[in-house]
């Protein structure tokens, strides 16, 4: 029989063990300033019965954390307006994806009795101790857009594996199969880029008319990549294709200034790069692709159905965000320039993706926006 405890029964039982963290949270300045964002739903604590859902995210600096922060906080605004929860809570962690700032924050999270906590985490393993510590006071845990070293939380990410295979086959296959590249490496020395670096090496294996010509850093960002890219296309022969993460933007901006054709490069899923690859009509096999900000919205909605006593997987992989060329200006058409492509989620899509997989049945395709008029 599956029950949601009570906040009254679980307050009681847990308040010895926060409360010994009340200082160093406070002292923190957790939870202030425009690092919060609260829309409340009765008094502290909660709305009345409907549940009270907190989300702390560790880095607030780029677009796509931004982007990621403004779908959950539109769709917990819904479904506080749709009675499914009483109030919700936002803290992001300031500086630079600290994990010591975070899990202060979290603390100060659990002194005000959230009934689920979501977690885009700075650390996978740094915050293994204050989950633990959430679990244990009866709140339900959901870590997105990371691995976590923490067995009691449900986890709900993008492959990396499918990150690096969307950024390379495309391209691949739209320089017909054969030519130069140049592969721009994320950040080098993470677990994420390691897998994906070995993905890219095997596909491009499948490809013997490819050469790789240059391999050089680009951390998955525009300005980084941009600068790498311009260091070595001056003792380059013709290049077809950059096989990135995310940077496509910076590097079509490095062969502009070289004054060489830009090539088919892996576009940021913001608006500006969307639109700088439309507006200057390149037609070469580029695409745009990268992780999905709307998890924080799925991520929600795993919280409720967890919070409903309902079965769902510990470990869920949804669905990586690709535009293609065909989708690119239906996309360019509703994205600001700083704002990422991020995929609809739906209480019902969500679950259709969770029945997916428990099945492993093939993921869902969330609609893509309608271009405008």
């Amino acid at each position: 029989m599956h029950m949601r405890p009570t906040r009254r029964s679980w307050r009681a039982a847990s308040a010895a063990a926060i409360s010994a963290f009340a200082v160093l949270a406070a002292g923190c300045g957790s939870g202030s300033g425009s690092a919060t964002a609260d829309a409340a739903g009765g008094t502290a604590g909660g709305g009345g019965d409907k549940p009270f859902i907190a989300l702390s995210n560790g880095f607030i600096g780029n677009g796509w954390r931004q982007t990621m922060i403004a779908k959950f906080e539109a769709a917990a605004e819904q479904a506080k307006a749709d009675g499914l929860i009483g109030k919700y809570k936002v803290v992001n962690a300031p500086g630079e994806n600290s994990a010591t700032e975070q899990v202060a924050q979290i603390k100060s999270l659990l002194l005000q009795k959230p009934d689920a906590l979501l977690i885009d985490p700075a650390s996978p393993t740094a915050l293994q101790p204050v989950i633990q510590q959430a679990c244990t006071a009866g709140v339900k845990v959901v870590v997105f857009d990371s691995a976590i070293d923490a067995p009691c939380a449900h986890v709900l990410q993008n492959s990396f594996v499918d990150w690096a295979t969307y950024a390379a086959k495309p391209l691949l296959e739209g320089i017909g199969g054969k030519g130069s590249v140049i592969v721009s490496r994320g950040v080098v020395g993470s677990q994420p880029e390691a897998e994906m670096l070995d993905t890219t090496k095997k596909i491009l294996a499948g490809y013997p008319g490819v050469k790789t010509v240059a391999t050089v850093t680009g951390m998955c960002d525009g300005a980084t990549a941009q600068k790498a890219v311009l260091g070595v296309l001056s003792s380059l022969p013709k290049v077809d294709g950059v096989i990135g993460c995310g940077d496509g933007y910076g590097v079509a901006q490095a062969f502009a200034t070289a004054g060489k054709p830009v090539p088919a490069v892996d576009f940021e899923t913001n608006g500006r790069a969307l639109s700088y690859w439309r507006d200057n009509k390149i037609d070469n096999g580029s695409v745009a692709v990268m992780s999905d900000p709307g998890q924080s919205v799925a991520a929600l909605w795993e919280a409720l159905d967890l919070l409903d006593g309902k079965d769902v997987p510990k470990q869920m992989t949804f669905p990586i965000v690709l535009i293609e060329q065909k989708d690119r200006d239906a996309w360019a058409s509703v994205l600001k320039p700083d704002e990422y492509a991020a995929w609809p989620w739906t209480r019902e899509l969500f679950r259709q993706q969770v029945e997916a997989v428990k099945t492993g049945g093939k993921p869902i395709q969330p609609p893509i926006p309608s271009a405008a008029s």
